[in-house]
Order: C-alpha cells, then structure tokens, then sequence
C-alpha cells in the first residue's frame, strides 16, 4: 500500500509525464538569467549606471531594464505550477496521508534550497536559490488552499511590499535611516529579514508569483484553450501599469510627496511597488503562454523540433545548469582571467557560449542519466 501511494504521489515528477512546455519555459528564461547575471557580475555598476547607455544598455540594465527580474519571475511563476501538479493528486483526494507527505517533501526541498542557498549567496550575491527555498517552504503550508485565499495571500504580499516601500521612502524624507532593513544576511535575523523583504527576490512581493503558478497549475492541462484569454488580460495590465507609471510619476519630483509617490507606482524591481509586482507577474505569464505556443507549433518543422527536444532536456536540469554557471563565470572571470569587463557585448558573447555548451551537456546528460547531478541531490534528500 505504501508503495503504491510513493508511485502516486511522483507520477507527476517523472519525465514520461512532464509537460514539454515548462521544461522549454525553463530552458528560455535561464538564458535570460545568465545573460543578465553576466552583465551584472562583468561589469559591475558600468552595467548599472552607464554614463551614455545605448538602446541595448537600457534593455539589458540589471537595475533598471525592461528584462531586468522578468526572466527569474517566469522562473517563480513555473515553479509554482510543478508545485500544483505535484500536489495535485493530494490536494484533489483531500486524502490526510497524501497531504502531509506533499507537505514533508515540500519542506524538505525548500530546507535544501534555503541550505544551499545561503552558502551560494557569498560567492554569488544576489542568488535566488534561498529565495526559492523560502517559497517552497511556504507553498508546504498553502498548497491545499482555495483560489481565494491564495489570491488574498499574493495581494497581501504585493501590498505589504509598496508599503513598506512607502513607510522607508517617508522615513528617509524624515531624516530616519532605515537600512537596518537591508543588513548583510550574517545572522539568522538578518537572513530573514533579507528572505522576506530584502534585496533581489523577497518573499513579499515574490510568493505573489509563486501562489499565481500553483493557481495557474491548476488548470494548465487546459492551457491552450485559455492562453488567448491570459494573454489579452495579461498584455492589457502591462500597458495599464505602465501608462498609470507614466501618469502619477512626476519627471521633476521636485516635492516630497512625488517623490514618495513614486515608490508607490514605480514599474522598478528595488522599490517593489504595486505596479512592478502587477506587470512582472503579466510579462511572465505572457511569456510562459507565447512558449507554450511555440511549443504546440515545433511539431510543424524538423529543425524546431530539435530545439525543442534540446531546451526541454536543459529545461529538466535547470539546477544544475545554473549552479554550473556561477561556477563557470568564477572560474572564467576571477580564477582564470581569461575574460575582463569590456562591456555588454562580452557579457552576451559569454552567456551564449556558456548556454550553447550547456545545452549540449544537458540533452547527453539527460539522454543517458536522466536526473542531472544537482536534481539528483535535490530528489535524494527531499524526496
């Protein structure tokens, strides 16, 4: 009996029935990622704050960029559907037995990822992995519950993220230092408060994107009858965030109430406002919906078909391939010196050089041996 609910429990893992379409999604915004990590790593606050951008410098910014954030968000949206379907058959028999295995192995991955994470952090700030541990750990909790309370959980997160956003901005116009609120993560009180609302990828307002793709799990076996729905909904909140950005944000912000405004309805990742939060979470739903497009149309043509078959391997060892990259960049870059800071093009040139050998290494990794090294790890110890 027990082994027949271990084989229940993980259908929903194994690759026979994964949906090639997330794997793909995958395997498009981890170029994204180590493009944009690239940038900012080589380049440092050139990458940052250029003297005389150019269109591509703009686009690519990591602080200020329309990419900058998007391409990991679609990563947190899609891991929040592999949490739905995983718990689906859990969540669905309303079975006590089947929940609270979900919840076991939920936290056990999350505890992994909030693990190895942390240590990540020092030799790549900015990682997203612990960040990612957080979630899991919180999806543990709320996996079984409603529609309604999931959407409440995500406004409250989106909401609580603009206001704390406003409160420092009107502490700093007060004269209050409140950077207390960005510590270096050197005790576990700093570690939570960076894992919650501090630096690249907090909790709030990031579990917002995390509880939309359990959401959105829910129904993605019916995804292709309602991606022209999502798409349309999605597109018109982009225009909607950044036409009222461009309405309520002063150019001059000559008084204190512009420039407290401003966070408010900034489209910025740093001042996590309510309009970033909102149109972060409709370009990663755009995304995942134009990819799983392209995916039904491969079938049509050989050669799209091949590189589907390649990304979707790469798109089932994004964790090793993304803890292969920061390895990669490490030993490029600071042991070996064999790339220095020139600028965007190096930094592009790099990632595509790392991501085509990367996909080559995952489709004979995944052909021959299945699971990658670090998916290994992930599922030995959480399950």
């Amino acid at each position: 009996m027990r082994r027949h609910h271990h084989l229940e429990i993980t259908r929903f893992v194994n690759s026979s029935s994964r949906i090639e379409s997330l794997d793909v999604a995958r395997a498009v915004a981890l170029f994204g990622v180590v493009a944009m990590n690239f940038h900012a790593y080589l380049n440092g606050a050139q990458s940052m704050y250029p003297t005389h951008p150019s269109a591509w410098e703009r686009l690519f910014n990591p602080l200020t960029g329309p990419l900058t954030t998007r391409f990991a968000a679609t990563f947190v949206l899609i891991a929040g559907i592999g949490v739905s379907l995983f718990t689906q058959r859990a969540r669905v028999s309303n079975s006590r037995t089947d929940i609270q295995h979900a919840r076991i192995v939920l936290l056990r991955r999350g505890a992994l990822l909030y693990f190895v994470g942390y240590f990540v952090q020092w030799v790549w700030p900015g990682t997203i992995l612990f960040y990612y541990g957080a979630y899991f750990i919180i999806a543990a909790a709320v996996f079984t519950w409603s529609t309604k309370r999931l959407i409440a959980l995500g406004g409250v997160s989106i909401f609580f993220a603009a206001g704390l956003s406003w409160w420092r901005a009107s502490q700093l116009l007060d004269g209050n230092n409140t950077r207390w609120l960005s510590p270096s993560p050197n005790s576990p009180r700093n570690l939570l408060i960076r894992t919650f609302v501090d630096y690249t990828h907090p909790v709030f307002p990031w579990i917002a994107f995390f509880v939309a793709g359990i959401m959105l799990g829910r129904h993605i076996h019916h995804l292709s009858k309602i991606r022209l729905r999502l798409m349309f909904a999605s597109i018109l909140l982009i225009l909607a965030t950044h036409a009222a950005n461009f309405l309520f944000t002063s150019s001059s912000q000559i008084s204190d109430r512009d420039f407290v405004l401003a966070k408010l309805v900034s489209t910025q990742p740093l001042d996590r406002g309510i309009l970033f939060s909102l149109g972060t979470l409709a370009t990663a739903v755009v995304a995942l919906c134009l990819v799983s497009f392209m995916v039904e149309r491969a079938s049509r043509s050989i050669l799209f078909r091949l590189l589907t078959k390649f990304l979707a391997r790469a798109g089932r060892m994004t964790l090793s391939v993304y803890l292969l990259h920061v390895v990669f960049f490490n030993l490029v870059v600071h042991r070996l010196h064999w790339v220095g800071a020139t600028g965007l093009d190096t930094a592009l040139a790099l990632s595509l050089l790392f991501y085509v050998v990367a996909l080559m290494l995952s489709s004979w990794w995944n052909t021959y041996f299945g699971l990658g090294p670090a998916e290994r790890v992930y599922r030995a110890f959480g399950g």
